[in-house]
């Protein structure tokens, strides 16, 4: 089947559909947790990483509204002009298929350069002119929503498209595994952005891995924040020092929750907890 697809397909149209994927990714991927604290805000409260913050449908919309105006003027364009790159470094459609064992391995790899990589260059962009210049339109939002993850200024999006491509180009696959690579980035950035910290986070599953916990605080501290600069996993921030802060901040969070008188005012605990820091 994927013979016969690919021989009657060029590979430059293979490559282009990862605009429709991302499309579908920045669409479809935050819309339960938004639909969720639209409509059940109270069943998801518990879970809220900033309880005070409430957005309203029309917030989330024009939200959705400027991720998809920097879609179709930098993050699709994008794609069309990049293919010369994707055939230079090896990415392939021909067969055989990978393995999934393949594309595991593939897949960490990638996962593990971009986080190296987006770390450092997040950290020189909360520097005082790159934060200025760029990256302060990612942090308006203080408090971070899952359509907000690709909302940054045009300029950041290039440039973090560096550290997206640097794992492929290392280890370069089947376009399958690029598809994928694509889509899993995207939709961890997503999660890491969701501003809720659920039982079932991944966080529970996988070592070193951030969350949304982690990156909410990266946020929440705004500004030119020396703290938390983790694209995925944790330990460039641990290794390098810039986790102390959070790290302070958890402990003190621990003593306000000892201090409460019940389990069942952690929201307003937790409100406290961001009040105190202000």
């Amino acid at each position: 089947l994927w013979f016969r697809w690919t021989a009657e397909t060029s590979d430059y149209y293979l490559y282009c559909l990862n605009i429709l994927f991302l499309l579908v990714v920045f669409t479809l991927a935050p819309l339960p947790v938004a639909l969720l604290e639209l409509r059940a805000p109270r069943a998801v409260g518990p879970y809220k990483l900033q309880p005070r913050v409430r957005l309203s449908r029309a917030e989330f919309l024009k939200c959705y509204g400027d991720v998809m105006r920097i879609f179709f003027l930098v993050i699709g364009p994008l794609q069309l002009v990049s293919y010369p790159a994707v055939k230079m470094v090896g990415i392939h459609t021909g067969l055989p298929l990978p393995s999934l064992g393949e594309m595991a391995a593939q897949l960490l790899v990638y996962f593990l350069v971009e986080d190296y990589l987006n770390y450092w260059i997040h950290r020189l962009l909360h520097g005082e002119w790159g934060y200025e210049k760029i990256h302060r339109i990612h942090h308006e939002y203080t408090a971070p929503i899952g359509f907000a993850a690709p909302y940054a200024h045009w300029a950041e999006v290039l440039i973090l498209g560096i550290p997206s491509f640097a794992g492929p180009a290392i280890a370069p696959g089947h376009m399958i595994t690029f598809w994928l690579w694509i889509i899993l980035r995207q939709m961890e950035a997503i999660d890491t952005h969701s501003g809720f910290d659920f039982p079932f986070s991944l966080t529970k599953y996988i070592p070193f891995y951030g969350g949304a916990e982690y990156h909410d605080y990266h946020h929440y501290v705004g500004g030119q924040s020396q703290s938390n600069f983790a694209s995925v996993f944790t330990y460039c921030d641990y290794l390098y020092g810039t986790d102390r802060g959070y790290r302070f901040h958890k402990a003190y969070l621990a003593k306000l929750k000892d201090l409460a008188p019940s389990d069942g005012e952690k929201e307003g605990a937790d409100g406290f907890a961001y009040a105190k820091l202000d």
